[in-house]
């Protein structure tokens, strides 16, 4: 009888390292770790949710249903990823992109602890899993509500106003680097962004200035004073610590030219102008591109489709001083 069991469990074990050899997983003691993807220059929410979850049991059958689905590559809300892993040791991942399982989405959604969304953001989710996203006209920050003359010294009040007050003159030029003056010459080169592991460590803020740094940088990390708040005016003002020139104009200063642009209480996102005289982008660990969200090649990051990203916060000048992590 001894001798039977042990040839049972050989047996058992023989089966399950066939089985994980040719890749299958294992439907036990599964954890599931989901990513919303939906943040430029911020980290993504990200939380687990085990057999206690009261969906869990949906969502794993909704998971096991069809192949992964393509990322939405805009700005806002993409989608979700999913990593499962099991009591083996096992890991199996698997995308669901914006509005390609609505109902599996919206139990994703329904997963995320309390609290962890704040309420403006839980709706954008949930209408851009519905299709309803809504687009507000463009608000100008009082960033840009600026003088004449300046220093780095910045002034704001609790209304997310700046002014930058300036100690010497600003000259304008026509086309910046679209026109080959100044010291900027960027050119649209995606392939030097869009692949692996470049792409996933490097966010808005990395590709505008330039800098694959491989940090996911954050605005005031160099300098050792983070932005404390989503708004214009804390991210503008990290921004010009880690050594970045304000500008009152698109045609002002001599270095790289690039936008700051914010969704209010969640994010920010950074464009640059190429010497092509368009604008490209990078949103979080997507592929760097250079059209806006409805897919027009961009010609003024004011007047583009920036999905939630709805504040235009200021422009900022690039130079060899600038500094990021």
């Amino acid at each position: 009888m001894a001798v039977l069991r042990n040839v049972l469990v050989c047996f058992l074990l023989l089966e399950v390292y066939i089985s994980v050899v040719s890749c299958t997983f294992f439907n036990v003691g599964v954890k599931y770790k989901v990513t919303m993807d939906m943040y430029s220059g911020r980290d993504n929410p990200e939380w687990e949710i085990d057999e206690k979850s009261p969906v869990f049991n949906d969502i794993t059958q909704s998971l096991n249903k069809g192949p992964p689905s393509g990322m939405f590559t805009g700005l806002g809300y993409r989608g979700f990823t999913v990593q499962a892993n099991n009591a083996m040791g096992q890991q199996a991942w698997k995308t669901i992109g914006r509005r390609t399982d609505r109902a599996l989405e919206s139990l994703l959604l329904e997963s995320c602890p309390k609290g962890q969304l704040s309420p403006a953001a839980m709706q954008h989710v949930s209408s851009g899993i519905l299709g309803h996203v809504h687009t507000p006209p463009v608000k100008v920050a009082p960033v840009q509500q600026q003088q004449q003359q300046y220093s780095v010294s910045i002034e704001g009040g609790e209304d997310d106003s700046i002014t930058i007050k300036h100690n010497i003159n600003v000259f304008g030029r026509k086309k910046r680097q679209a026109n080959g003056g100044g010291t900027c010459s960027t050119s649209f080169m995606p392939e030097n962004w869009n692949y692996a592991p470049v792409q996933r460590r490097n966010n808005c803020y990395n590709y505008a200035t330039n800098r694959q740094t491989n940090t996911f940088a954050q605005p005031g990390r160099a300098s050792g004073m983070r932005y404390q708040r989503t708004t214009a005016r804390d991210v503008y003002a990290a921004t010009i610590r880690d050594g970045l020139t304000p500008l009152t104009s698109p045609n002002a200063g001599r270095g790289c030219l690039i936008a700051l642009i914010i969704w209010p209480g969640e994010d920010y996102h950074f464009l640059r102008l190429d010497n092509d005289g368009y604008w490209s982008q990078k949103s979080g660990r997507t592929r760097a591109r250079n059209t806006d969200d409805s897919g027009n090649l961009i010609r003024d990051p004011r007047r583009s489709d920036n999905g939630p990203y709805r504040v235009f916060a200021g422009w900022l000048g690039v130079t060899e001083l600038a500094v990021v992590r």
